[in-house]
């Protein structure tokens, strides 16, 4: 009896040691087979409308990869949720990375311009690409070239020239009365309002900048007066790059001359313009909700899945960078079995065919931004952005001064 009561203490030894075998080894085979992809939430966190139907995208795209015959490039991906210290006076800088060797891309969903710009800090040099959701705001590019490892999927915020050029294009012959007014003590706007000029000039029409000093008393009544005698009584169309402050104070003199001039804003078209009626923006994400075509990336999710959206464009999102992303490690030879991280780099920039709601989005190596998006052309009417057309408009190449 003694003898077989030890040779099943011996058995019993076995099997727990070769049960920790096991274990140790599918440890070790999930470390070196499931990449991991570092998500920064939305600015406002995971727990609203954009931050859950984030992470039920993203979930959506970890089971498609873990239930297909060979993952990405034979390999499972987590998306691993930061959170972010909303009490911190620079969140960005503070938000802990814990980058490895098994980290394959960040993903940041802040759209946040301050927020981005830190990060692109941060990862600048690094051979972990830095994919944002947005980036409109933020300059990805150094010495006249874009960072190797930063990645936008808006369009750089000087896109508003083409679109507005292109939008003239089809509502005016070339003799239509075109002023630009800009301040030439911003960059941006400086610059900007002489890209448009010469977009516009090139496309055949004569238009007339008016320089402002926001220092001089009366600037803009004087301004808006001297347009609106431009030529005549005939009424013309002003593009500002003026700024909030700029933009409405043209605005208000425009209604106290009564004047049939139209202005149209190169600015981001937030609540701050819902009393100026008949203002016009060009923007791309404004209409995305709406017109987007978002709703059919919701019904996918929960067609498959029963994965439940709350926020259509965010979700887009989340599907548009998870696509990105796969689509460049396809490009690899097959299956990849430790990650080329600069291979990986060279083919984030060329990826083709993206689906973004009702728009398909190639990348331009130049730019490592959409090489288009569609744009949309809304007016201020009844407190509300209505809309007019939509463009669709190309990147441009970023150029530091004009």
């Amino acid at each position: 009896m003694r003898k077989i009561f030890a040779l099943l203490v011996i058995v019993l030894c076995l099997m727990n040691l070769n049960a920790a075998f096991c274990a140790q080894r599918e440890q070790i085979t999930d470390h070196a087979w499931v990449w991991n992809v570092l998500v920064i939430p939305p600015s406002s966190g995971w727990d609203n409308e954009p931050g859950k139907s984030i992470k039920s995208a993203l979930s959506w795209c970890e089971r498609e990869i873990s239930e297909s015959s060979s993952g990405i490039g034979g390999h499972d991906v987590k998306f691993t949720l930061l959170s972010i210290n909303q009490s911190s006076d620079n969140p960005a800088r503070d938000i802990r990375l814990n980058v490895d060797n098994s980290t394959v891309a960040v993903m940041s969903f802040a759209l946040a311009s301050d927020f981005d710009r830190e990060l692109v800090n941060r990862f600048a040099g690094s051979n972990i690409p830095l994919m944002l959701a947005g980036g409109e705001s933020v300059l990805i590019d150094r010495a006249g070239r874009p960072m190797p490892n930063i990645f936008a999927l808006d369009l750089y915020r000087d896109y508003r020239c083409p679109a507005f050029t292109q939008y003239a294009r089809k509502l005016f012959d070339r003799e239509k009365r075109i002023a630009l007014a800009a301040s030439r003590f911003t960059v941006n706007q400086e610059r900007e309002a002489k890209i448009c000029y010469n977009m516009l000039d090139n496309a055949g029409f004569m238009p007339m900048p008016y320089w402002a000093d926001a220092s001089v008393r009366d600037t803009y009544a004087m301004m808006s007066e001297e347009i609106e005698s431009f030529e005549g009584e005939k009424a013309g169309v002003v593009i500002s790059f003026m700024g909030s402050m700029g933009a409405r104070e043209i605005w208000r003199n425009f209604m106290r001359l009564k004047t049939s001039w139209q202005l149209w804003n190169c600015a981001e078209p937030d609540k701050a313009y819902l009393s100026c009626r008949g203002m016009i923006f060009a923007d791309q994400n404004i209409m995305l909700a709406k017109l987007g075509g978002f709703i059919e990336t919701k019904r996918l999710l929960w067609r498959t899945r029963a994965t439940a959206i709350e926020d259509n464009v965010a979700a887009g999102r989340a599907v548009a960078l998870y696509e990105w992303f796969k689509r460049a490690v396809d490009l690899m030879p097959q299956p990849v079995d430790n990650m080329p991280r600069n291979l990986l780099l060279q083919n984030l920039s060329r990826v083709q065919g993206i689906p973004f709601g009702n728009q398909i989005l190639n990348i331009n190596p130049s730019l490592h931004r959409p090489e288009a998006r569609n744009v949309f052309i809304v007016e201020v009417r009844n407190r509300e952005f209505w809309d007019l057309d939509v463009v669709a408009t190309r990147g441009l190449a970023y150029v530091p001064s004009y």
